[in-house]
Parts: C-alpha cells; structure tokens; sequence
C-alpha cells in the first residue's frame, strides 16, 4: 500500500521524499501545492507555480533499464490521452523527458535508480491548472487547464499516473512495445535540429529512438549516429 503525502509547499518533492524515506520502507508518494526549489535533468530549474502537479514517487524494479524515462512517457502519454479527448494526436513524447501538446512544453520527468534498494525514485511535473506567466511562457509551456477550459484533480490525476506506471510493468520485459509507442509520438522526428551531445552542440536530423532508448540522429554528412545521453536545443527548420 503506497502512502500518499500532500503539502503546500515545499522546496522540492525529492528532498522531502528522502527525508520521510527513511523513515517508511512503504512505497511513497509526496504532492506539493508549488515548490521553492524545484529541478529537472541535469538540475535545471523547474518552475513550480500554485495550482500545478508536482509530486516524486518510488518504483521497485530488480533491474535498471537505459529507457525507462521514455517508459514513464509513454504511461503519462497513454494515460492523459485515455482521460483527455483534447488531447489526442496532438500530444507527444520529446526524447527523453518531456511531455508536448502542439510544440509546447505540458510537462516533464526526472527518474534516478538506486541499486541498493532496486528502486527508482521518479520525479514528475505537469502543468495542469497553473496559469501560464511570463516566466513559464519564456520556456514555451502550456498547461491542461488553458487547452481543456476547465480544471482536472491534481489529486486523481497523480494516482492514475502511479496506477498507470504500475499497470504497465509488463511492457518493461520487451521494450520495444513501449519504444515502438514512443517513436510513433515522437516529437520533432524527421526535423532537424540544434542538439546537445556529451558537450558538444551538433546539427543534425532527428530519426527515431533505438532498442536501447538512445536517440538515432542523422548529420550533415550523413552518418547514422546514436544520442545516449544529450537534450535538443532548437529546431532549425
């Protein structure tokens, strides 16, 4: 039985995970109304207003799989489209962490493994009845509450999102299903792009997402090469 735990606010969901982890061994999962000092990958900033879904979680796996990030996008992109009619055919995964409606940032996720304790502990952001500032609109989001015109449960919403990453744990014995998904809903594939690659900024196409959950690029020159870690930048066309 998972323990759910609400807050106004916090600095982030992820240090108050920690800190109530040590003293449960029940999975958890902690809510926050907004956060001070929320992050993202590579410990960007997340912007974290009132009325917005921000909450961090744990799942015990025995093994740490190279594409579960692209997973949890695929159990957020299923589950928001079988809840959103309005959603449908316009919402897509963008390698490897980011939920997009119509070439807009919806939201994002964070997922780290511990070994230890066969568990990943995964943390996710969605703007759903948050207003769309100045701030936010710098990084071209878009919150559920501007596309549906009516405000959803902050509080069901993250117990579908849990049960959906729950429910579909057969997916992770074969991969492909899940990856074959992910590229159907691939944002930006076959659009070239400025990307980021181990510090080095490449222009290049993007094709699609391998087996392992590495993004396949195509370059000026023509060679097939394969993005295991990186973010895309810009599109250049």
């Amino acid at each position: 039985m998972r323990n759910y735990f609400y807050y106004d606010i916090l600095d982030n969901t992820m240090r108050e995970y920690k800190l109530l982890k040590e003293l449960s061994d029940e999975p958890l999962c902690i809510r926050a109304g907004t956060q001070k000092t929320g992050f993202g990958r590579a410990n960007h900033i997340w912007l974290s207003p009132p009325g917005g879904l921000w909450f961090t979680f744990d799942y015990e796996n025995n093994i740490s799989l190279p594409s579960f990030a692209l997973y949890l996008g695929f159990c957020i992109h299923q589950c928001l489209q079988s809840l959103f009619e309005p959603l449908k055919g316009k919402l897509q995964i963008k390698w490897t962490n980011d939920i997009i409606f119509s070439n807009r940032k919806l939201g994002g996720i964070l997922c780290n493994y511990q070994p230890a304790k066969r568990t990943y502990i995964v943390g996710i952001g969605l703007n759903t009845n948050n207003d769309i500032d100045s701030e936010l609109g710098k990084f071209g989001a878009v919150s559920l509450k501007s596309i549906l015109g009516f405000e959803v449960s902050n509080n069901e919403l993250c117990r579908l999102i849990i049960k959906s990453v729950e429910d579909n744990c057969l997916y992770m014995e074969d991969n492909k299903s899940y990856i074959d998904y992910c590229n159907a809903h691939l944002f930006g594939k076959g659009r070239f792009a400025l990307l980021e690659m181990g510090g080095i900024n490449i222009a290049a196409e993007i094709m699609e997402i391998d087996s392992n959950g590495a993004l396949l690029i195509r370059n000026g020159k023509g060679e097939l090469l394969a993005m295991h870690t990186g973010s895309i930048l810009q599109f250049l066309d």
